[in-house]
């Protein structure tokens, strides 16, 4: 049955522009699958990512998957905005300086607006069904960081006071299965604002259509701030303007655990019971899912393959959550890509 059309679609947005596809991205689009039962879950991506295995596997195990090529002029005509061809520039300008993430922001706005739906970025892992929030209009999650937009537009020499104090606790509270709880208790201290890697709204939404618009305008800026396009657009926006049918989530319903503090999700413990303590510390019955930030994955013992996962669920809070988020039916539908 069609959603009403002031409430989000049940349908999931993924975006990836590249020509490799992880296993731990596989993890992501599969748990909303499992666990969220869409109609459709679109994955825009590049031409290259066909003949991929983890991508292949995908297409295989995911009935409602609907693969689809980036087409950025066709969506832009389709949406009629009056900054079509500031946002082809702005396309072009990121990927030459291959800001692509903000290649990413571009196109998540522009799909959730032509369509309507929810977004996820790829380093996600959906822990539960998603319907409560689609009867919304739209929501934003918040996480606590360090430097909102609003501190970094501030033009103060004093804006960072605060930054190196709380990096540094933040960085310490990562290392140690306690530094959750000593995390949690510090949290207030950090700035709790919403980002973009977890969206939704229905189609049209306005929202969406001002942060194109703003996109238009500000991408000359970008290479001076990463989050410009993303987190601080939408950020600014809320801020600016109203939208009466929005809902601002609180941070652990989908950044349970902010920037840095993730390497808790792939620390390798010693014992299983460290493993259930640090997810009742971190799992709420309304967390959705968890992001867990890609930044630093290099030294984050993330599981390749199913052999890894299934060797790491005793010792890793991230392979417990994953086996359970994808594969509820146990390991019988695990089937191991050549």
């Amino acid at each position: 049955m069609a959603e009403p059309p002031d409430k989000i679609p049940n349908q999931f947005h993924f975006v990836w522009d590249d020509k490799f596809f992880p296993y731990a991205y596989y993890l992501a689009i599969r748990s909303v699958a499992m666990r969220c039962q869409p109609e459709r879950i679109f994955l825009f991506k590049t031409p290259q990512l066909d003949g991929v295995p983890n991508f292949e596997r995908l297409r295989r195990e995911v009935a409602c998957l609907e693969p689809v090529n980036i087409d950025l002029a066709g969506w832009l005509e389709e949406a009629a905005l009056p900054c079509i061809q500031q946002l082809l520039d702005a396309n072009r300008f990121l990927k030459e300086h291959k800001f692509h993430g903000s290649v990413s922001d571009l196109l998540r706005s522009l799909n959730l607006y032509l369509r309507g739906g929810i977004y996820l970025d790829t380093d996600t892992l959906t822990l539960r069904d998603m319907a409560p929030l689609r009867l919304h209009g739209a929501f934003l999650a918040e996480e606590h960081i360090l430097v909102s937009s609003k501190v970094w537009k501030r033009n103060s020499r004093w804006r960072y006071f605060w930054s190196g104090p709380l990096t540094a606790a933040r960085d310490l509270c990562s290392r140690f299965a306690h530094g959750v709880r000593l995390f949690q208790a510090i949290a207030p201290l950090y700035t709790r604002v919403v980002h973009n890697a977890v969206m939704g709204c229905r189609p049209g939404h306005p929202l969406m259509r001002d942060v194109l618009l703003r996109i238009a305008e500000r991408y000359p800026d970008r290479p001076m701030r990463y989050p410009l396009l993303g987190p601080d657009t939408v950020q600014d926006l809320i801020e600016e303007n109203t939208y009466d049918d929005l809902r601002v989530l609180p941070p652990h319903c989908f950044s349970p655990l902010g920037p840095t503090m993730t390497f808790q999700y792939f620390h390798l413990r010693r014992k299983p019971k460290t493993l259930a303590t640090l997810e009742r510390w971190i799992v709420k019955p309304d967390t959705y899912a968890i992001h867990w930030c890609n930044n630093g994955t290099i030294t984050k013992s993330v599981p390749q393959n199913d052999t890894d996962l299934r060797g790491l669920e005793k010792r890793q809070l991230f392979s417990r959550l994953a086996i359970r988020a994808a594969f509820p039916t146990g390991w019988t539908s695990f089937r191991e890509s050549p």
